[in-house]
């Protein structure tokens, strides 16, 4: 087992509770620092069927993802105070390594945004693409269903149905059950007129166009990866990946109580 916490976090109590269980369980596992390089990660010796335990808030679990992601590593994240959204409680923590180890546990697989079906950039929360100008609007061009919508705005994000209740409900957005395999298309201030967000269907794709002379910046969950200022015109290409990650302990079937409690703690 991988322990993807921070160095710090291993003096927390909680996190202290965790390594005492899993040594109770004789359960062999390794530290693995939150800082640790994605390319890096394929220097440590690890069995194939090995876990990733995360322990931290969101920005942990998404780390985690996209380790194991990269590496076709199982996930299982949780966190230190209140129920994130990509974490679980604490309180569940034995039943659910109890559950691992007899192999008898609940899953769900979560599929990301792929930009130009590049696998090494899965984004499990969202894609944006934002101007670098202060003052200036970003002119772009969205093309899906064969039809083509172009405005001007400071940005756009394409969120997954996970990724609606971070930086696309802070735009804006709207909240969609992440048992809804789907992408969201939310502007970031536009002046233009344009819906304010559009929810496609998971086999969705999408041509988003930047005009020429323009300086952005492109995120994947919240990494910029791109920075562009080009005298052409530039086309990415959007979808949800076909291929998956496997989440341990989560299931589709979260009681809307619980999921409000989530989206609205």
């Amino acid at each position: 087992m991988l322990l993807l916490t921070s160095r710090n976090n291993l003096k927390n109590k909680n996190c202290i509770k965790i390594t005492n269980y899993l040594n109770k369980k004789s359960i062999n596992y390794q530290h693995i620092d939150i800082n640790i390089d994605i390319d890096e990660f394929k220097n440590i010796k690890y069995n194939t069927n090995s876990l990733i335990l995360s322990f931290g808030g969101d920005g942990t679990a998404l780390k985690a993802m996209k380790l194991g992601w990269k590496y076709k590593l199982d996930v299982l994240s949780f966190g230190p105070g209140r129920v994130g959204y990509l974490v679980r409680s604490l309180n569940e923590f034995n039943n659910l390594i109890d559950q691992w180890v007899r192999g008898k546990y609940t899953f769900v697989k979560r599929f990301p945004i792929i930009q130009n079906e590049d696998l090494d950039l899965p984004s499990f929360n969202e894609v944006v693409i934002i101007k670098n100008s202060p003052t200036r609007l970003l002119d772009l061009s969205i093309l899906t269903y064969d039809q083509k919508v172009d405005f001007r705005a400071d940005g756009i994000i394409i969120s997954t149905s996970l990724g609606s209740t971070a930086y696309n409900y802070s735009a804006g957005g709207p909240i969609v059950h992440n048992d809804i395999d789907s992408i969201i298309i939310t502007p970031i201030s536009p002046f233009t007129k344009f819906p304010r967000s559009i929810v496609v269907s998971r086999d969705t794709k999408l041509d988003i166009t930047i005009k020429k002379n323009q300086n952005f910046a492109i995120q994947f969950d919240g990494s910029v990866e791109v920075e562009e200022c080009i005298n052409k015109n530039l086309t990415y290409k959007y979808g949800l990946s076909k291929k998956a990650i496997k989440i341990i302990g989560d299931d589709n079937n979260l009681k809307l109580d619980k999921f409000l409690n989530q989206i609205l703690r």
